[in-house]
């Protein structure tokens, strides 16, 4: 094949219809960069009840995960991971629920106060099985 017939193959392969696949390595490492900035910008809320009110960091907390779940919701994943991020973004999405019923949660219901704990901590694991599933290790957290 002579130097004009390369072109031509190059060429057609470059159409704009044609866009490349994003790889799941580049997919996880954007993955990762989100959850990374939000688990940064979780560990530097106050510690409740000492420095922060409980209902404060309980909205902090679903802003930081409704932004990240959004960020998440905007990826284009490969698709064999297209499930997988579905489903990350509803664990994301009902954990800022959770906080934010965390902090509507009367402060001296102590048992509704726990359900939710309970509720949050759930999410969380489920979340954290899933990511080490896909192998986005950045968005593993510790239950809190």
């Amino acid at each position: 094949m002579g130097a004009v017939g390369i072109v031509l193959l190059v060429l057609a392969g470059c159409s704009d219809d044609d866009e490349p696949a994003v790889t799941e390595e580049a997919y996880l490492e954007q993955l990762q960069d989100i959850c990374s900035e939000t688990t940064a910008a979780l560990d530097a809320l106050p510690e409740p009840p000492e420095q922060i009110t409980i209902a404060d960091f309980a909205d902090e907390a679903a802003r930081a995960l409704t932004v990240e779940a959004e960020r998440i919701r905007q990826l284009e994943p490969p698709a064999e991971l297209d499930d997988d991020q579905r489903a990350l973004v509803a664990n994301t999405d009902d954990q800022a629920a959770a906080w934010t019923a965390l902090g509507e949660t009367p402060g001296d219901d102590a048992a509704a106060l726990e359900a939710a704990s309970t509720r949050i901590a759930e999410l969380t694991l489920g979340r954290n099985d899933l990511a080490a599933e896909i192998g986005a290790t950045a968005c593993v957290r510790a239950p809190t």
